[in-house]
């Protein structure tokens, strides 16, 4: 199965999903599940062919996405607190919601620092897309250079 698209509307679609993810309340798991959609369709159109973008055009874009993966890279390291269970006494009740916010935080489906990875892998799958159209239309560049360049001959 071939994805053609008009490039434009395929990084909108994907970036825009991206840039929704963080909102004021912090990350949007559900943005998050549908830019990782995109991300996924953007990367499989880089793969068949179907986007190309320019050097000059995906510059900027790969370094959005650098500097938004070291802003997570921060957050990822204030975040290992949420590794430790909180200390809520020595009783029985007191382990178990230990255990419930300790889960909830950091290993659970949702949990801060699940959603932190998701989101590494969204950002990871966007530059791997952009790297690989830039490469296509540099390859497609080439290949118009070297065709011109026979029949002038």
């Amino acid at each position: 199965m071939s994805f053609q698209a008009d490039p434009g509307q395929v990084t909108t679609g994907a970036f825009k999903n991206v840039g929704s993810i963080i909102g004021t309340a912090g990350i949007n798991a559900a943005a998050l599940a549908q830019a990782s959609a995109e991300t996924a369709k953007l990367v499989d159109a880089a793969k068949s062919g179907g986007f190309k973008i320019s050097p000059e055009g995906v510059a900027p874009l790969r370094k959005a996405l650098a500097d938004m993966a070291e802003k997570l890279e921060g957050l990822t390291f204030e975040t290992t607190q949420l590794d430790q269970a909180p200390q809520l006494g020595s009783h029985p009740y007191g382990h178990t919601v230990s255990q419930h916010d300790q889960k909830s935080a950091a290993t659970g489906t949702g949990s801060a620092k699940v959603v932190l990875e998701q989101f590494k892998q969204v950002l990871k799958s966007a530059d791997e897309a952009l790297a690989r159209a830039a490469g296509l239309y540099k390859e497609a560049e080439n290949q118009a250079i070297s065709a011109t360049s026979t029949i002038q001959v």
